[in-house]
């Protein structure tokens, strides 16, 4: 069976726009695959709580502790399809990582918050597949449900919870009794053509009635104590979150598909939102994110995509070779700066330096700068021990396609630019000859201690020597 994350990627390999289905219509396979992808982020941030892939990152960017969703109610509907879609994102970076295989594109289904149906909702309107605190694994096991709670920031660091308390919580007895009124809400927006009363009526209205009857307050006798969905500062610590506002993009973008001609302000399309994103970029999302929704089955999309022949994808440049020789040929004398550039050089963990040596295979860590043959160095100060959970820090998370627009990983090295001065070595080589036959120039790497290590300490994809004539 072709699951929504192999779709996807056959899909993506096709140039289509990936597909979100509603959470009711996935088999039992994506469903697991959810899980698991959910699973993954809590497990990344257990490790590491910086790392981009994990569920903290992105959680704290709506409230706790880095309180980014409400400056601006005129850009609800942008600012939250960006920041769904970087999760989207990172949900599948996840799912990659944990299953080790890269041809996954996992997109977060909708909750559709206006059905209900008793065989697949529990009591309180809430669907079993997220209101369930655990569920049976194909394994046999009964595992924990991480569709059902997440750990909470907020309850750990802010509020100083500890074992159960540091999960987050719902309590939604009023929600069930409202799904009617929700329906006739977003049937009441889809006949507003005005983009902003749009918008507020659906963030004032039936989104944040989600938020405040999901949350809900403890009946108990004890304090008053809030679901998590009920303020902004904790929302998307719930794992519902997602599903809920995935739910709200889908209102919008159906709302657009009925409105195409709708006027958006000036000030929605400039606005900077979530990671940076311009809402001009994020408008349309057929086009520019590349997705869109579907209520028909899995197995209809499967159909409807067909199957794609592709050729294995080439990675993004070759191993260079990393031998101490580098061997240049004729160099001609007469310049007034030569320079030695190291092609997308892979940004080292630890801090090295480089020496270039001409002529001289025999150097070592005891050849110094007043060596004859020293002809110039470069100090790469490391990034240091990585903070994230294995495979943060892998350059190929560098890379980005038109299906992935997020910001690039900070460890990008496409277009770096390291060099190594040898204008006044090379010139005392040369002399007064006009040129030399065959340079061959030696690196030696050495450790922050100033001993010899491997060459291939240092990734790069190859190397120049550039010379400069007197303009």
């Amino acid at each position: 069976m072709t699951t929504v994350a192999k779709l996807n990627y056959r899909r993506k390999l096709a140039g289509l726009p990936l597909i979100r289905f509603n959470l009711l219509r996935l088999n039992p396979e994506d469903v697991q695959d959810l899980r698991d992808a959910y699973a993954a982020m809590y497990e990344i941030s257990d490790l590491a709580i910086g790392d981009r892939r994990g569920y903290y990152a992105l959680a704290r960017g709506h409230g706790y502790d880095q309180d980014l969703c409400h400056d601006d109610s005129r850009t609800f509907l942008t600012w939250h399809r960006s920041y769904l879609y970087s999760f989207e994102k990172a949900l599948n970076t996840a799912l990659q990582w944990k299953r080790k295989d890269k041809e996954l594109e996992l997109t977060l289904p909708y909750w559709d918050w206006t059905q209900f149906n008793k065989s697949t909702h529990a009591a309180n309107g809430l669907p079993k597949l997220l209101n369930d605190a655990s569920y049976k694994h194909q394994n046999g096991d009964t595992v924990e449900n991480p569709l059902n709670r997440a750990k909470s920031l907020y309850r750990t660091l802010s509020q100083g919870l500890a074992g159960e308390e540091q999960y987050t919580q719902r309590f939604p007895a009023a929600f069930k009794q409202n799904i009617n009124q929700l329906k006739d809400d977003v049937d009441r927006y889809m006949d507003n053509p005005n983009f902003v009363s749009f918008q507020d009526d659906f963030n004032f209205g039936a989104h944040g009635a989600i938020h405040v009857l999901v949350g809900g307050i403890d009946d108990s006798p004890l304090p008053d104590n809030n679901g998590d969905m009920w303020a902004v500062i904790s929302a998307a610590y719930d794992p519902l979150f997602w599903l809920h506002h995935s739910m709200v993009d889908k209102v919008w973008f159906d709302w657009q598909t009925l409105h195409p001609d709708a006027n958006i302000p000036p000030h929605v399309l400039q606005k900077v939102v979530y990671d940076g994103r311009v809402g001009k970029d994020l408008i349309d999302a057929e086009t520019s994110l590349k997705y869109i929704y579907s209520e028909n089955s899995v197995e209809s999309a499967v159909a409807a995509t067909g199957t794609t022949n592709t050729l294995p994808a080439r990675s993004l440049s070759a191993a260079a070779s990393h031998a101490k020789e580098l061997s240049f040929g004729l160099v001609e004398g007469g310049f007034v700066r030569a320079q030695l550039d190291f092609l997308r050089l892979h940004p080292p963990k630890d801090s090295y330096e480089i020496r270039a040596y001409i002529d001289n295979p025999a150097c070592n860590a005891g050849t110094g700068y007043d060596d004859d043959s020293y002809s110039g160095r470069l100090v790469l100060f490391g990034h240091g021990k990585c903070h994230g959970a294995p495979g943060h820090c892998n350059p190929a998370q560098a890379l980005r396609d038109e299906y992935d627009i997020r910001p690039k990983h900070p460890l990008r090295y496409e277009h770096t630019r390291y060099t190594i001065d040898l204008t006044r070595g090379l010139r005392r080589y040369i002399g007064r000859k006009k040129s030399v036959e065959d340079l061959k120039i030696y690196l030696i790497v050495l450790d922050g201690k100033g001993k010899v290590v491997a060459p291939d300490s240092i990734k790069y994809d190859g190397c120049s020597l550039r010379t400069f004539a007197k303009q």
